[in-house]
């Protein structure tokens, strides 16, 4: 799996140990990250029953429970975990120390830092029932199951399938990709799926395959880590300032708020000669004030201050005495003394009748009865 595109000399590529040679080197000088793949026949791959501790002191378990299994001297070897099973059985996966140091020795020299070390038989595809074989420059290259394989020379490695195929109750699918110059058993040809190819060692997926770089051979902090420390330092400080902005446009916002309600506040008390408010409680103050001045404005065009209105206007500069007034919903009756310059007057009123009659008890007294039009 190739990381190409935008992410540039930081991205990280995958290739064997073994292509390190051929590789150009950067033009800049700047190191390339890759993943590695490592020939498999350096490691071996053993089940154990799973320790009765607790998983975190397994490492330092797995040294001992392996030093009966292998040639090697313990402190020599490292050991790296794999898959658990549900016999409960563990993987275990064992390779020379001063193997791994040679190889994190090439890559340095090489111009490579290493992020990942794959046994290179995780490269050849796989699934449940199938059985892939691929090709290293004199070696077989096997995968059996999703964390199990091997590496050998053709013969010994041809024997092996055949065996492993006769032991299966149900036969494997088995796939062979290698080079026309290689040749494959009859017995296995004739039921192979055989593919004259290689592994392209720079396109195979390495996600899925154990990382031999743990414990003590665990990656340090690099050049790569540090300089997305220090991209996150800067992504941080963009946070930061991008935060102060906000903090300044809210004040801002804040105070063009204040501005505002102040402006109201003043603009009420102008309205409403001098009454002050508070902005909160502006709403409701002006819906007090609109129903006060509807309840003027219909008092103001009802029938008694109308038609008051409308006398008014016929009364004016008439020396007539007031005696009596009465106001009712639908009319008003008035009684004057002195009332002969009044009946000079034309006492018509468009929108009003209005009633006349003498007084009973004074020979210039009158009664007006006015009514609106509108209520009869």
């Amino acid at each position: 799996m190739r990381s190409v595109g935008s992410l540039g000399k930081l991205a990280t590529q995958v290739d064997h140990l073994y292509n390190l040679d051929t590789r150009p080197r950067s033009s800049d000088g700047e190191p390339v990250y890759l993943d590695l793949w490592v020939p498999s026949e350096q490691i071996t791959v053993q089940r154990i029953q799973v320790p009765t501790a607790p998983r975190r002191k397994w490492p330092s378990l797995i040294p001992w429970i392996m030093e009966e299994r292998i040639l090697d001297r313990i402190e020599d070897m490292h050991f790296v975990l794999g898959e658990c099973f549900e016999d409960d059985t563990v993987e275990v996966f064992c390779v020379r120390k001063k193997d791994l140091r040679n190889w994190l020795r090439v890559a340095e020299n090489s111009g490579v830092v290493v992020r990942k070390m794959v046994p290179d038989y995780f490269a050849l595809p796989w699934e449940i029932g199938r059985l892939s074989v691929g090709w290293r420059e004199g070696y077989c290259l096997v995968r059996y199951s999703a964390s199990e394989g091997f590496s050998s020379k053709p013969n010994f490695a041809w024997r092996i399938i055949e065996r492993f195929i006769e032991s299966e109750s149900v036969s494997p699918r088995v796939s062979i990709s290698v080079p026309e110059s290689i040749s494959v058993p009859d017995s296995l040809g004739e039921q192979a799926e055989l593919n004259r190819s290689e592994v392209d060692w720079q396109i195979c997926d390495i996600q899925d395959g154990i990382n031999l770089l743990e414990g003590e051979f665990q990656p340090k902090a690099s050049s790569f880590s540090r300089l997305w420390g220090v991209n996150i330092m800067l992504a941080i400080i963009l946070c930061a300032l991008m935060l102060g902005h906000l903090q300044l446009a809210i004040k801002k916002f804040t105070s063009d708020i204040k501005e505002i309600e102040q402006h109201i506040e003043l603009s009420y008390g102008r309205i409403f000669l001098g009454q002050s408010i508070e902005a909160a409680e502006l709403r409701s103050a002006f819906d007090v004030q609109l129903k006060r001045m509807l309840a003027q404005r219909k008092a103001r065009d009802s029938m008694p201050f109308v038609g008051l209105q409308a006398l008014s206007e016929v009364m004016r500069n008439c020396d007539c005495d007031l005696r009596s007034l009465e106001t009712s919903s639908g009319e008003i009756k008035i009684k004057v003394d002195r009332s002969v310059e009044l009946l000079r007057r034309d006492l018509e009123l468009p929108e009003f009748n209005l009633g006349i009659e003498t007084s009973e008890i004074s020979s210039d007294g009158l009664l007006l009865t006015l009514s609106s039009r509108r209520n009869r």
